[in-house]
């Protein structure tokens, strides 16, 4: 039901639950909320404290490792889970449900329609704003929130319809076979 209220499902009567697939508009309009709430609150913040640049970093670290590992699903909810970290540290709980739940929704929105080079673009700007933070430039860091956040969106390709099925194609995939060695050859190695 969480979900649901949060737009990432809809229920169906006797049919059940389905994933959204959020249109264009609704992808434009989310990002369009995340810009205002994410540059107001960044521009609140006056400093950041050595348990919350630990945090950060420790967050950095792990969107790398998921980067290096091709855990493209990792990488994609790690991105949105950076910025309730920010509004976490800022110390504000309604924002921070606020941004929970626009956040699941650009995580859907990123894992139908971001490619893997937008994704790497993301996680830079991730450490451009960290880094902004880490000198207190904090009227910057909300400037480069805003650019980031128009960045991603540029990079989603709203106009790609996913494949529904993926998922299951792949995992009913057979694996790749490997050559069984010819009868001749095993023939000749026999004494």
């Amino acid at each position: 039901m969480r979900l649901e209220a949060r737009g990432i499902v809809n229920v169906s009567p006797r049919r059940g639950w389905f994933v959204v697939e959020p249109s264009a508009e609704e992808a434009m309009t989310v990002y369009e909320a995340r810009r205002v709430i994410e540059a107001g609150l960044l521009r609140t913040m006056s400093r950041l404290t050595e348990t919350g640049r630990a945090i950060l970093n420790a967050h950095l670290a792990e969107e790398k490792a998921a980067i290096a590992a091709g855990d493209r699903q990792r990488l994609t909810c790690l991105m949105g889970d950076f910025h309730i970290r920010i509004a976490e540290l800022a110390g504000n709980a309604i924002l921070v449900d606020i941004l929970r739940d626009l956040t699941a929704r650009t995580i859907l929105i990123s894992m139908l329609y971001q490619s893997d080079f937008h994704a790497m673009q993301s996680h830079l700007g991730h450490c451009r704003i960290v880094a902004a933070m880490e000198e207190g430039e904090f009227q910057k860091v909300a400037a480069l929130s805003v650019e980031h956040l128009d960045q991603v969106e540029t990079g989603l390709d709203l106009t790609r319809r996913p494949d529904p099925l993926a998922d299951l194609r792949h995992s009913l995939s057979l694996p790749a076979q490997t050559a069984a060695p010819s009868s001749t050859a095993s023939r000749k190695a026999k004494p």
